[in-house]
């Protein structure tokens, strides 16, 4: 585990790739939640796989070396990376099973995430991670005085 602010009390969340693009490439209103992890106000969870497959995304929109090494370091210097060391498979899109590894493993509060396949698991919960769409979690950081 690598992390240079790990805080318990912090809520933990786990955001899919598409919130990376939302965030870095086109600046989408997710772009607040990143905003809250740099503030150390939201502890970011990562897996290798998530790493890979946001730097494979990111490549496909023509972002530069440069700007592909400042990504890494704002994951691997604000979020905790981990491996999860479990296997699931409960997702109707199998490429996704592994958002819910790693936020099992990570004991995520949330998943950010616009993905169909997992906003459509019963309750949009997984184990005690609650799924929610960014537009969703911006009201929930405001109850919590967070922004």
């Amino acid at each position: 585990m690598t992390s240079s602010s790990t805080t318990t009390n912090m809520l933990k969340v786990v955001l899919d790739t598409n919130m990376f693009v939302s965030a870095f490439i086109f600046h989408g209103m997710v772009k607040i939640v990143f905003d809250l992890i740099l503030e150390n106000k939201l502890q970011m969870y990562n897996s290798p796989k998530l790493i890979k497959e946001v730097v494979k995304k990111f490549k496909a929109f023509g972002i530069t070396r440069q700007e592909q090494i400042q990504l890494l370091t704002f994951i691997k210097e604000k979020g905790v990376v981990i491996e999860p060391k479990i296997k699931i498979i409960v997702c109707r899109d199998p490429k996704d099973n592994f958002i819910l590894e790693l936020a099992e493993t990570a004991h995520a509060d949330y998943i950010i995430t616009r993905d169909k396949d997992l906003l459509d698991l019963p309750n949009q919960v997984w184990k005690s991670t609650k799924i929610v769409k960014p537009e969703l979690f911006l009201p929930i950081l405001r109850e919590m005085k967070l922004l």
